[in-house]
């Protein structure tokens, strides 16, 4: 991602603290944080990246698993285990909860229209 100062427009390297240019500070760049930074203390269903019910997307979060990994074992105990990972799969489904919803706050009202004097 490349980065430019914001006072004098120089383009700069990603780690840089400081412009070459001006000397002006940097500031890290925003990254949108789609899940909370929070530690999950409990297995949850997530609602976003989900291929099914969530289940291997929430095992994952959770012990900080890669998903693939794990939907890898899930279809190998299903095939090769006698249908334990689907087992296994329906009763986390039914157990684990869904992610609440995070809604942001309700904006206010606009003020009453007031024609120009």
């Amino acid at each position: 991602m490349a980065v430019y100062c914001r006072n004098c427009g120089k383009g700069l390297a990603d780690d840089a603290r400081f412009c070459s240019g001006c000397g002006a500070t940097m500031q890290p760049p925003v990254v949108p944080n789609y899940y909370p930074t929070t530690s999950v203390t409990r297995l949850v269903r997530p609602r976003m990246g989900r291929m099914i019910a969530g289940v291997c997307q929430g095992l994952a979060n959770a012990y900080a698993w890669d998903v693939v990994w794990v939907r890898v074992i899930t279809v190998l105990l299903t095939v090769f285990g006698g249908g334990s990972g689907l087992l296994a799969y329906i009763i986390f489904w039914i157990v684990m909860p869904e992610e609440p919803l995070f809604l942001s706050p309700p904006m206010p009202p606009p003020p009453p229209y007031q024609p120009p004097s």
